[in-house]
């Protein structure tokens, strides 16, 4: 309090005692007296000093408390050293006896099988009751720190169904008090326009205001925001100034803690020489600590580049099918469809092509159009051209320029499916202008012949040169022999009809036998094999997603 205000109370201990019954009425009228006598301006002066120390005791216990992390230091170095089955142990005691942190922690722990075996009920169960507890403390003492996490939950649908209005709410009331992480937070909504209407002028505000608090995470985000003159005019000086203070600030934030996600950004960042030096060893150092701690986006880096790596030992190989198969399993489509084309291929895995449609499937679900072309490509050699025909038309649909290209192929030949020429070019055509020399073949074939649609000339020489640029020997020999003999075409289709059943007679063995076909030849062939759909193959990007 201020001035010469004092409160005193004069009551024997005995007679205190017998006053619990009466103790909420009692604060009740403490707080009246408060409102009542303490000037306003000294009541936010409280108020602020409040938050400010509940703030970073809730930050020092989060930062201690990831899975029960033991810091050693030697001759200047740290290392972590983590129990997750202790840490589980200590977190159910602290749920129990009510801390609302704990029981968050085990939701998590229960999700991602971390010191026990994971088991989505009971995280779900975890997750409502912290939520609850949460709340709880709101309703009481409401506090900025308590807002932006019952966000958070909402944000992310844990103990809750997700709710982005819910969540845009309780950030903004944490934000307005200043807290850098629900100004994060509530940009990242504006950004993507959930819960709010989207307005990437309002994100760049919010991004910059927890940013100028030193939060590696918004500092990011305006790193991306500049690089792409996303809300701001692209700035590619002040992006890669950005990017290299959060690439700072996520390494001090992984010294004082190990967390999972960080080490993920760390490494990614090395990955790609993103904010720093490109350095691959470097990167895979910090996956593996990421992957150890079940983080999907790690588990899928670091499996690819150990199956990819010849002189992978076969123990490492299994931990890397481990680590594929949790991150497919975690939901994420990039794992899902990696572990389906193990399955379909064999090697690491017994050659499973039940299990490589299921994985397939699932990817396909989440909208991974590489998934859907791989079921389009297995339902085709399962002879089953309609259903083919599905697969490739919603891979196609978004922008696979292999599934538009075997999509046009299907509609213009009508084996099993209605022919439709009109449909057939106009997939044929997306893909061509995407670079797929065999749709540029293709079309030129169309347009020089006219059999299926009016001759043009003009258009079968513009297609046949983008095919023979990319190196697509059929297109070259149309475009030298443009002014042959008519009878010249119809021995030039009957030769490549031929050629394109080269592979079924000279194709190298399924097992990997040694093959003594001509190296040349052998090209062709591949290249045939590919145009015609024969040969599997991935067409794969590498994933890019940093979450």
């Amino acid at each position: 309090m201020s001035g010469d205000m004092q409160l005193e109370l004069w009551l024997h201990e005995y007679k205190m005692d017998a006053l619990s019954s009466v103790e909420k009425p009692m604060q009740e009228m403490l707080i009246d007296l408060y409102a009542e006598l303490v000037p306003h301006e000294v009541q936010q002066e409280i108020r602020t000093r409040i938050d400010t120390e509940y703030a970073a005791e809730q930050a020092e216990k989060e930062a201690a408390r990831k899975y029960t992390a033991f810091c050693v230091r030697e001759n200047g170095e740290k290392s972590f050293f983590q129990d997750h089955k202790q840490a589980y142990r200590l977190f159910v005691e602290e749920a129990l006896g009510g801390n609302a942190l704990a029981m968050h922690d085990l939701g998590r722990m229960l999700a991602d099988g971390v010191g026990i075996d994971a088991d989505a009920e009971q995280s779900r169960a975890w997750y409502a009751k912290a939520l609850s507890a949460f709340q709880t403390v709101e309703r009481q003492c409401p506090n900025r720190y308590v807002e932006y996490r019952i966000g958070r939950m909402y944000a992310s649908s844990l103990g809750t169904e997700q709710d982005d209005a819910a969540s845009a709410k309780w950030f903004s009331q944490a934000a307005a008090q200043g807290y850098q992480y629900a100004q994060y937070s509530l940009a990242g909504l504006y950004s993507k326009g959930r819960g709010v209407p989207q307005d990437d002028g309002k994100a760049l505000e919010l991004y910059t205001l927890a940013a100028a608090q030193g939060s590696p995470y918004a500092v990011w985000e305006l790193g991306k925001r500049y690089r792409d003159g996303t809300g701001c005019a692209a700035d590619e000086r002040q992006a890669a100034r950005y990017f290299s203070a959060a690439y700072d600030g996520f390494r001090t934030l992984a010294d004082q803690r190990p967390d999972d996600r960080l080490q993920y950004r760390i490494g990614w960042m090395l990955l790609r020489g993103v904010g720093t030096e490109r350095d691959e060893s470097g990167a895979l150092e910090w996956l593996g600590k990421s992957a150890e701690l079940k983080n999907p986006y790690a588990e899928y880096q670091v499996a690819k580049y150990i199956m990819a790596a010849p002189s992978a030992k076969p123990e490492k190989v299994d931990q890397a099918v481990d680590w594929l198969t949790h991150a497919a399993e975690s939901g994420l489509d990039y794992a899902q469809y990696a572990l389906g084309k193990l399955y379909r291929d064999g090697g690491p895995v017994a050659q499973d092509m039940t299990q490589a449609v299921i994985r397939f499937s699932q990817a396909a679900e989440r909208g991974n159009q590489y998934a859907m072309y791989a079921l389009g490509k297995l339902r085709l050699e399962a002879d089953d051209p309609a259903a083919a025909l599905r697969w490739f038309r919603q891979s196609a649909n978004l922008g696979n320029q292999f599934a538009q290209y075997q999509l046009g192929k299907l509609l213009l030949c009508g084996d099993g499916v209605a022919k439709d020429t009109a449909g057939a070019v106009r997939w044929l055509t997306e893909s061509a202008e995407q670079g797929n020399q065999y749709a540029q073949y293709a079309l030129g074939k169309l347009y020089l012949l006219g059999k299926d649609v009016p001759q043009d000339r003009e258009s079968a020489v513009r297609w046949f040169t983008l095919a023979a640029e990319q190196g697509n020997e059929y297109a070259r020999f149309f475009l030298d022999h443009m002014d042959d003999s008519p009878s010249l075409f119809a021995s030039a289709t009957r030769l490549l009809h031929h050629m394109g059943r080269i592979f079924l007679e000279q194709a190298p063995p399924p097992g990997g036998g040694i093959s003594f076909v001509d190296s040349k030849l052998r090209r062709k062939i591949r290249e045939k094999k590919i145009a015609m759909g024969h040969k599997p193959d991935d067409h794969e990007e590498q994933v890019q997603q940093l979450p």
